[in-house]
């Protein structure tokens, strides 16, 4: 099977704006429950909060990271409040992929719109919204995500700028 980009494109371009709009507002809210106090928040997005951590904690798993089980309970740090971790043991190569494994979930994410959301109707329409936004927000890596893939990141952007470097200097 390949990737073709243009039947994605496609694809997506069939739900209609009214879903789209959907995930945008719950987007909005998730940002909005955060003024609301932790525990409101906390409850928005514990499915989201689940979804990030596990996908940490598989991808670790399969890199012989030794990952500790997810931990939910929301916890203050220095900076504000953390909803979710994984602890884990890898070298710098092996935590990069770790840390950026919540992207793993935008797939799901768009699959869940158009499977699921764009022929919803009803409240059926708010729940598969609600689904699909908190998968979407729970795809984007945490600071500490970040923090801990940089290396990675870096070495990533310094082959690619090679590899770009070397193909028009060919």
């Amino acid at each position: 099977m390949t990737f073709d980009i243009d039947s994605l494109r496609d694809t997506l371009a069939t739900v209609p704006v009214g879903a789209w709009c959907a995930v945008a507002a719950v987007l909005v809210l998730q940002r909005f429950a955060r003024r609301l106090g932790l525990w409101l928040y906390a409850a928005f997005a514990l499915p989201g909060t689940l979804a990030h951590e596990l996908a940490h904690y598989v991808v670790a798993l399969a890199l012989g990271a030794q990952p500790r089980l997810p931990r939910l309970w929301p916890e203050r740090t220095g900076t504000g409040w953390r909803l979710g971790a994984v602890a884990f043991r890898a070298t710098w190569w092996r935590a990069g992929p770790i840390a950026l494994a919540p992207l793993l979930l935008l797939p799901g994410a768009l699959a869940w719109v158009v499977m699921f959301l764009a022929d919803a109707r009803g409240v059926a329409i708010a729940l598969h919204a609600w689904v699909a936004g908190t998968l979407l927000g729970a795809a984007l890596p945490s600071r500490a995500d970040l923090r801990i893939a940089a290396p990675t990141l870096a070495v990533i952007a310094f082959v690619t700028i090679v590899a770009v470097a070397v193909r028009l200097l060919a």
